[in-house]
């Protein structure tokens, strides 16, 4: 049995809600999630969501000694009243740093994983702390040289050779080097994690199109197929630079893709998300751990309605532990 750390999120939002509602659901786990959040605002939540849940301060004990029929905190303060719905600047220290303890003390042995529930990086940098999302700052605190965001669900894994950037600096953002890096680290991890031997990557083009052969845009034909080339030579299984609007039709394909290599976010997110939402889960590839995360945002409109689904997370905890314990 492992341990595994949760970041609960932005408390005006559903993290504390999904957490709560996915409790019923720990206890037939093979991993025990440890949530790190604010004691307090958990049990008022349960309270609100009419959920009968006992909550008990983790203060590091082994495994053995965590009784399941009980719901444990990693006991973060916090400096403001959370009203579910309302997002609140002064809760910005809070969620960094819950995040953040989750994270350090993952990477001390503590906990086998992390999975992390949904906050807003825009109130995070309203508050005036520089956060380009979970994905970038996993690499700033583990040190990580290279991270790759991949979305995967029953149906498809996409990775990402970039996240969130603006449109207009994804091209200048891939070279040969960074793009041969990023299917490296895709490939190892379907062989390492999943155990697929010679794993199928179909790599998509940047352009529409693919380029058309260097008629809309050049970076097909100058730095995506040139590592393609380099790495097949090397042994890798890829295809591609394959246009975006048709790589995902494989219904005459003898085999498939065992993951695909989308060039930006709405590339890829897009496709996975409408074909299993709520059933997707987040994985960053490339760190000295296992992260996972929810496939949907905070949901201030729903949040404390009871209405949220918790079925992501318990997705994404179940997948955490399936990957750390290989």
């Amino acid at each position: 049995m492992i341990k595994i750390a949760v970041s609960s999120g932005d408390p005006s939002g559903i993290g504390p809600d999904i957490c709560i509602k996915a409790f019923s659901n720990f206890h037939s786990m093979n991993c025990c999630p440890i949530i790190f959040g604010n004691i307090n605002l958990f049990k008022e939540r349960a309270e609100m969501l009419k959920t009968r849940v006992e909550i008990e301060e983790y203060k590091g004990e082994e495994v053995s000694l965590l009784k399941r029929d009980k719901l444990w905190i990693v006991n973060s303060d916090i400096d403001t009243n959370i009203t579910p719905g309302k997002p609140d600047i002064k809760a910005a220290k809070y969620i960094i740093e819950t995040f953040k303890n989750s994270v350090k003390r993952t990477l001390k042995k503590e906990f086998s994983a992390v999975v992390t529930c949904p906050i807003n990086k825009e109130l995070i940098n309203e508050a005036g702390i520089s956060f380009t999302g979970h994905t970038e700052e996993l690499a700033n605190i583990s040190g990580a040289k290279k991270v790759v965001m991949m979305l995967v669900n029953e149906k498809l894994k996409i990775a990402l050779a970039t996240t969130h950037i603006p449109l207009n600096q994804v091209s200048s953002s891939i070279d040969q080097k960074h793009l041969e890096e990023v299917i490296s680290i895709v490939n190892n991890a379907l062989e390492n994690h999943w155990g697929i031997k010679s794993p199928l990557i179909k790599v998509l083009g940047l352009n529409p199109h693919a380029g058309d052969g260097g008629y809309i845009g050049k970076e097909e034909n100058e730095i995506i197929e040139p590592v393609i080339t380099k790495l097949i030579e090397k042994g890798l299984n890829l295809k591609g630079p394959i246009s975006a609007d048709t790589a995902f039709i494989e219904k005459n394909e003898k085999i498939k893709a065992d993951s695909f290599i989308a060039m930006f976010h709405d590339q890829g997110l897009p496709v996975i998300k409408s074909l299993g939402f709520g059933e997707t889960v987040n994985i960053t590839l490339g760190l000295p751990f296992v992260r996972t995360s929810v496939d949907h945002g905070t949901a201030y409109d729903i949040s404390g309605s009871g209405k949220a689904d918790e079925s992501s997370l318990i997705t994404a905890i179940k997948m955490a532990s399936l990957l750390s314990q290989k």
